[in-house]
């Protein structure tokens, strides 16, 4: 791995009176070096994300004994390196630590959320499973199914590549605590062939469950507004399309991404697609969520208003016959199903676009702190909350119980 312009290092170096760059750690081990001589390494051991392991990076030991300062933009792909100066490089030192309190401490409280949250689909899913079924109620329950099963994917996959992460920060601890020898015998635990082939699928099941939770979403939007607005008794034959729009649209639209992912990220030798949103192909899958956001808004006002409707002309009239009063039963149904819609959906859109399109960069440390907070908070509660309010606090759960 070490490649040097220099002759090969004196055992005893104190015996000719000359002057050596101590070995060093500094994101590379920099093994003792003769004064006034350049060495070069690989980058492959390098401990920052986006590394290209083909290249290699020079140093230079000064006359006086000292290390240059030294730069790893050359080790790192050009557009990853933008996000490394943008969110660690631009901090001066002291402020490194309390943002890494920061991250720190926001990353216990996502991983209870994630917690919370996988138990909670859990316990849903074991109520759902024991449903009987009672015409459209039962089948609203099932788009909550489906949903619920969207985000615990989302937590599964988020669990697992925090484990990962974990394993990998272990690994770069190790070697930080080794002192680097003048033959630079330190032995890197590189995370397994399994779990590096692993970290692309998970991120695949990852952005197909959140392009598919926004589908069901819509599907929920659909649903009441096909209760309330096209006929009393809705067959429940229709919802089948339903699975169509929740699964079917976003595997293919992952498919795309993932296919040219594979083929631009091929040879790159990139541990995890890092800096996967801000490439250009993100915009195929993250494009079309924004696209269904905007949709699934548009129909829940049109519930609303076909709700003012409703409550208008019920008021009006007395109700007498059979298709009325079915007609009055949609309206209360669809009353109660439209909060917890519009609080979830803005929950959960919110939630994304925060996520992708505001940044806190160059703010103070409490904003940071805020935003960081905020964020991952909703995101990590967001199954908790969507079990609360379709499952727990759900009256058609208690009516399809009976």
């Amino acid at each position: 791995m070490l490649l040097s312009t220099s002759q090969s290092l004196l055992s005893n170096n104190s015996a000719n009176n000359e002057l050596y760059c101590p070995s060093l750690f500094d994101n590379l081990c920099w093994p003792q070096t003769r004064a006034n001589h350049l060495i070069t390494i690989s980058c492959s051991s390098l401990a920052m994300p986006g590394v290209d392991e083909r290249k290699f990076v020079t140093r230079d030991c000064l006359s006086t004994g000292e290390w240059s300062s030294v730069s790893y933009e050359s080790c790192i792909y050009p557009d990853i390196w933008d996000s490394v100066k943008k969110f660690y490089m631009i901090r001066v030192v002291q402020l490194r630590k309390p943002y890494t309190d920061i991250f720190q401490a926001v990353r216990i409280i996502e991983l209870m959320g994630l917690s919370v949250s996988f138990i909670s689909i859990l316990v849903s899913f074991i109520i759902f499973f024991n449903l009987k079924n009672r015409s459209h109620y039962y089948n609203h329950t099932k788009i909550h199914f489906n949903l619920l099963l969207t985000i615990l994917i989302q937590v599964i996959a988020r669990i697992i590549n925090y484990g990962i992460q974990v394993k990998k920060s272990k690994s770069s601890s190790q070697i930080e605590s080794i002192q680097c020898s003048v033959d630079e015998s330190i032995h890197i635990h590189e995370t397994s062939s399994i779990l590096k082939n692993m970290c692309p699928l998970i991120l695949i099941f990852s952005q197909l469950s959140i392009t598919s939770m926004f589908m069901w979403m819509l599907s929920e939007a659909i649903y009441l507004n096909n209760v309330i607005t096209f006929r009393p008794y809705y067959k429940s034959s229709t919802t089948s399309y339903f699975y169509i729009l929740g699964w079917f649209v976003p595997f293919c639209i992952t498919l795309g991404w993932s296919m040219i992912m594979f083929i631009k990220q091929h040879g790159k030798k990139l541990k995890c697609w890092e800096n996967y949103q801000h490439l250009k192909y993100f915009r195929m899958i993250d494009g079309p969520r924004y696209v269904v956001m905007i949709i699934n808004f548009i129909v829940l006002l049109n519930v609303i208003r076909n709700l003012f409707l409703k409550t208008r002309y019920d008021s009006e009239i007395q109700i007498r016959d059979a298709e009325h009063r079915r007609s009055s039963m949609n309206t209360k149904f669809v009353r109660k199903a439209i909060k917890p819609a519009i609080f979830l959906s803005f929950l959960l859109s919110i939630t994304h676009i925060l996520n992708i399109f505001v940044s806190p960069d160059h703010q103070s440390l409490p904003l940071v702190a805020l935003y960081c907070l905020v964020t991952n908070f909703l995101m990590a509660f967001q199954g908790f909350f969507c079990s609360l309010f379709y499952c727990f606090l759900n009256t058609e759960i208690k009516l399809c119980s009976c």
